[in-house]
């Protein structure tokens, strides 16, 4: 077993303990456990999130190894891209690749703690919905399709706020799947993207429609949003129902 790292310029003094990092990862306090794991660690007063991707199969060591960036490298390269672009997320410190017999086995990567909070609650978890966080938000996509970036997981877990005298501040989590454009996000994209969100639901036309007016959208455009929404909608059903049979969809 190898290990690599990349660590971050402003965060050298922690290699030695990165590097001791996949052996200790379990002292670590666990804040997620599904497909991938998360952990939150403190050392010398920092407190840093770890996420444990899971362990790849034969064919993905090898995608992963010859064919394409893995997903810990590109979280780590993706953060510094959307700062440049002037959007914030928990500041990169570095990722680990543990290898095995030639191919890579499983990847981490860390970043700085951030206690802001996930949108979902007060957008859906809550009647009626917020809707002075709803309008912050549906501007802060519109200006990141502007800028050019696209957040292929932009669902509502994934995107945290913080307000500070009724301003909205959001970062950007889980940002492994993402493309940069050099303008802004084609038209056809930002539908598609903006499906993430959630269902087809009042919360959802709400943030389309201020969405649009920022984007200069037409009718036209708000009406071909809401076919590719239920397209996209019917499509998940679909797909749930055949890899989850029993479990119900909302």
């Amino acid at each position: 077993m190898s290990i690599v790292t990349e660590v971050h310029p402003d965060y050298q003094q922690l290699e030695g303990w990165v590097d001791s990092l996949p052996h200790r990862f379990n002292e670590g306090e666990l804040l997620y456990h599904s497909r991938n794991e998360v952990r939150l660690f403190e050392t010398g007063g920092l407190k840093m999130v770890v996420k444990r991707f899971k362990r790849h199969n034969l064919l993905k060591r090898i995608i992963y190894s010859f064919f394409r960036q893995n997903k810990a490298q590109r979280a780590f390269q993706n953060a510094a891209q959307l700062r440049m672009r002037g959007f914030a997320t928990p500041h990169e410190i570095a990722y680990i690749e543990e290898c095995c017999c030639g191919t890579l086995s499983q990847v981490y990567y860390i970043c700085n703690y951030t206690d802001a909070q996930a949108i979902r609650p007060c957008l859906i978890g809550q009647k009626p919905f917020d809707r002075n966080l709803a309008v912050a938000y549906a501007r802060f996509v519109a200006r990141l399709h502007e800028a050019g970036v696209l957040h292929r997981d932009l669902n509502p877990t994934n995107v945290l706020f913080t307000e500070h005298d009724g301003q909205f501040s959001f970062e950007l989590i889980d940002i492994n799947r993402m493309r940069f454009y050099d303008g802004p996000v084609p038209k056809a994209e930002c539908m598609e993207n903006l499906t993430l969100f959630w269902w087809l639901s009042p919360v959802y036309r709400f943030i389309l429609n201020e969405y649009a007016s920022q984007r200069g959208w037409t009718e036209a455009d708000i009406a071909k949003a809401i076919t590719v929404k239920q397209q996209h909608d019917k499509a998940w059903v679909r797909r749930k129902r055949i890899t989850h049979p029993f479990r119900k969809t909302e």
